[in-house]
């Protein structure tokens, strides 16, 4: 067990120096994330070396640190015990309601409260100030583990107190996406991990309404929402209309105090016609590199005469991608090179071709771990102000073998699941993602990682 640990420990700090040689945007996001939590997580994970699952412990039961004694969680969250002799620090951890065996899953796990005294010593404060947690009903657990280098004792067993937390859902945060060579709009709640704090809802209803023709009103409605399933496709808009756009949570939990959110106002005017139209945050990866490669779904206002970039402001676009324009190559009605500025994977070769037909292609040589170069092909239109714009079709995104060879017919993989969104943005192991169904008797999904 120590052995595997150290092992993935050595792993993670290995991941931790990819990450400050990858793209600067993306590092600078997420290192502070990084080092707020790191120590959290290998507190909790090398604790479990006294294990939580009594694997080592069973040999010698009575080397287990005394449980905190006189434990209470009141109603508003305030929080008290006893420390005990030979802890260095405490653990809180949030469990369903029937986890009550110390090595049960744990939803969500606390920071450490470090050890002040040498047992007898009063601990007091708010659960709100060690971790956040959904609504629910919870059996919340408080361990004593000594020191990592103390090979003379174990974690202690539970302290156990009930609690209950209630609160009003959030309105649901939609983005979306028109892709014009389908004919389909592509809706997500991309609020879904502010959803883990409180209780997804049981449906969002997303509302299209065609500003010139009220008759013309499609409501798409999700159900089942969870981590991994958060959006939907429907082929149900009128190409060329201008559309509003709202939405509405509802949520049938006793744990939630409005039933029915409040209306979030996505757009009050979008028009959906012969280009690609994507809002700020709408998430998608093409799954090129080991951290989330997008090529842009839409460029609006390329220049032709004068170096640009291809970037929109979507937030899934952390590369820059710099067009430079050159002499056409025959065949082509307008020529650029392309540069990404994305360490480690950076490229400066790139070509892109503007078709007389209206067409384009993009073509990459660079090494783009795992899937090496790769094309992207899709239409454009003149502006009529010395720009275009240009639309990605991303079922003809392909992979070539080599920048030699002919492309595959591999087309776009498909978009991560929101976990994996997670992980990639925040390169923490998010060990308390729990998902807590809106039933009265509350069933939890997602065992903790051991």
């Amino acid at each position: 067990m120590k052995a595997r640990k150290t092992f993935v420990l050595l792993a993670m700090l290995a991941a931790l120096c990819l990450l400050c040689t990858a793209c600067a945007t993306t590092a600078k996001e997420n290192l502070d994330s990084y080092y707020q939590q790191v120590g959290i997580v290998l507190d909790d994970w090398f604790a479990s070396d006294v294990n939580t699952d009594n694997s080592e412990s069973n040999d010698q039961p009575d080397n287990r640190l005394d449980a905190p004694g006189s434990f209470t969680l009141s109603e508003n969250g305030d929080y008290s015990f006893t420390g005990v002799a030979g802890a260095d620090y405490y653990l809180v951890y949030f469990c369903a309601p029937d986890a009550t065996g110390d090595s049960d899953p744990f939803l969500f796990s606390s920071s450490s409260i470090d050890a002040v005294g040498t047992g007898g010593e009063v601990y007091e404060g708010n659960v709100d100030d060690l971790v956040r947690y959904g609504y629910g009903e919870y059996l919340v657990k408080v361990f004593a583990f000594p020191n990592l280098n103390d090979s003379t004792h174990a974690m202690s067993t539970a302290a156990t107190a009930t609690y209950s937390f209630s609160g009003a859902q959030d309105a649901p945060v939609i983005d979306y996406l028109w892709n014009t060579f389908d004919g389909t709009v592509d809706v997500q709640v991309s609020n879904i991990a502010d959803y883990t704090y409180q209780m997804v809802p049981d449906r969002v209803e997303v509302t299209f309404v065609n500003v010139n023709d009220g008759a013309d009103t499609v409501t798409l409605t999700m159900e089942n929402i969870s981590a991994d399933s958060y959006s939907l496709k429907s082929d149900a808009l009128t190409r060329g209309a201008t559309y509003s756009i709202s939405a509405v949570g509802y949520s049938e939990s006793p744990y939630v105090t409005n039933p029915t959110s409040d209306t979030t106002i996505v757009t009050e005017s979008v028009t959906f016609a012969g280009h690609n139209v994507i809002s700020k945050d709408y998430y998608y990866s093409d799954g090129i590199t080991r951290m989330p490669f997008s090529y842009p779904q839409v460029t609006e206002n390329l220049s032709l005469t004068q170096t640009g970039t291809l970037n929109s402001d979507n937030s899934s676009i952390t590369y820059t991608f710099t067009t430079t324009p050159v002499t056409p190559n025959s065949g082509s009605e307008y020529s650029f090179i392309v540069a990404a500025d994305c360490r480690p994977f950076t490229f400066d070769d790139a070509t892109l071709e503007l078709y007389p037909d209206g067409t384009f292609r993009m073509d990459q040589y660079g090494e783009m771990p795992p899937q090496g170069p790769s094309h992207i092909q899709g239409i454009w239109t003149d502006n009529g102000d010395g720009t275009v714009t240009a639309s990605k079709n991303s079922s003809l995104r392909r992979r070539l073998m080599s920048s030699s060879s002919p492309p595959d017919m591999t087309t776009e993989s498909p978009r991560m699941s929101w976990m994996c969104r997670r992980l990639t943005r925040y390169p923490l192991l998010h060990r308390t993602k729990c998902w807590p169904s809106s039933s009265a008797s509350t069933s939890w999904r997602v065992p903790r990682m051991t």
